[in-house]
């Protein structure tokens, strides 16, 4: 049964599926910060289907690894190219752009120091790159969509009473 949003006795959550999953939130962007083990997942529509207006949501150490194990496949394709290490990824989700920042470039298996660098993938520049990229990550968008629409519904229900809430009645832009 799916879910239920704030207490037992309450209806489930609309925006569960039947064995419990939420539907995934469409994915504007996303930024995985290896180094600090956290991730930061901005939708690109709430469950609502408005434009997203909220705070990003967060996950952190362990929540935050189960994502980086899906980015694996990203970080192969990008350590196929050149031996990196990935600091942190940013993608762009919408315009299919990709920002990486490198620790320390490695070579022959003996690490060179060097000051951090950004690499910049997008369409403009190599748009077969990106459509890789994107088809890579899909599972990894999946995840953090589920994750986001969890967490906001978590969030929506007071749960985190930490997390500002934003409230509106209804919204004008929807899918």
């Amino acid at each position: 049964r799916p879910p239920l949003v704030t207490g037992e006795d309450e209806r489930p959550d609309p925006r569960a599926t039947d064995d419990g999953a939420f539907q995934p939130l469409p994915i504007a962007s996303f930024k995985l910060q290896l180094a600090e083990r956290r991730a930061r997942i901005v939708p690109a529509r709430d469950a609502a289907g408005c434009v997203f207006a909220g705070p990003g949501v967060d996950l952190l150490g362990d929540e935050a690894d189960a994502a980086f194990a899906l980015a694996r496949p990203v970080l192969a394709w990008l350590e196929a190219r050149e031996p990196v290490r990935v600091r942190s990824l940013s993608f762009d989700v919408s315009r299919r752009r990709l920002l990486v920042t490198l620790e320390q470039a490695v070579r022959n298996g003996v690490e060179e120091v060097a000051r951090p660098r950004v690499v910049k993938i997008d369409p403009g520049v190599d748009a077969g790159a990106c459509d890789d990229l994107l088809r890579l990550a899909g599972p990894l968008v999946e995840f953090l969509g589920r994750t986001a629409a969890r967490k906001l519904a978590l969030r929506s229900a007071g749960e985190h009473s930490s997390v500002p809430q934003i409230g509106r009645a209804s919204c004008r832009e929807r899918v």
